[in-house]
């Protein structure tokens, strides 16, 4: 379990960075292996991959990235911490209101812009599964910059 220390804007906005990262790479991952998206061509998973994520939308990127962000910012200012469990919600729960609500014209290559279908079943699968993976992926890597900046911070009292 963490701690409910402050973070530091360094970490935050690595493990931000690094969070949507996987919420984008992850599912087109998945996607492009199981070929459910036109771009991915079977040739180069890696390039497929890329492919697949470049298609995704801006707005469907941006959007998730400023929910996260701010649901973040929000839980912590409410007290919640930087808890695992808190942080996997905020990616879930930010991955499904960008599947949601997002309209169709700017869901181009994402949810119902890469099936016609808002809630197709197994695209959400991925995205919810990516949306886990960004909350996990946000706790560990604030959670190691942190202990990075305590180290860093111990050496140079010692040093004094």
């Amino acid at each position: 379990m963490q701690s409910a220390r402050p973070t530091s804007p360094k970490c935050f906005f690595t493990a931000w960075v690094l969070a949507w990262a996987t919420a984008v790479y992850l599912p087109s991952l998945v996607i492009a292996l199981l070929s459910l998206s036109p771009l991915a061509s079977g040739g180069n998973l890696f390039l497929d991959t890329f492919k697949v994520a470049d298609e995704v939308s801006p707005a469907a990127k941006l959007t998730y990235g400023s929910l996260f962000g701010a649901f973040l910012m929000l839980a912590r200012a409410g007290g919640a911490g930087c808890k695992l469990s808190v942080n996997v919600l905020i990616g879930v729960a930010s991955i499904a209101l960008v599947v949601a609500l997002l309209p169709e014209y700017w869901s181009r290559g994402f949810g119902i812009g890469l099936t016609g279908v808002r809630f197709d079943p197994l695209p959400t699968a991925i995205y919810l599964i990516g949306g886990v993976a960004s909350g996990v992926v946000f706790s560990l890597t604030e959670k190691k910059c942190q202990s990075r900046e305590q180290d860093r911070a111990m050496r140079l009292s010692r040093k004094d």
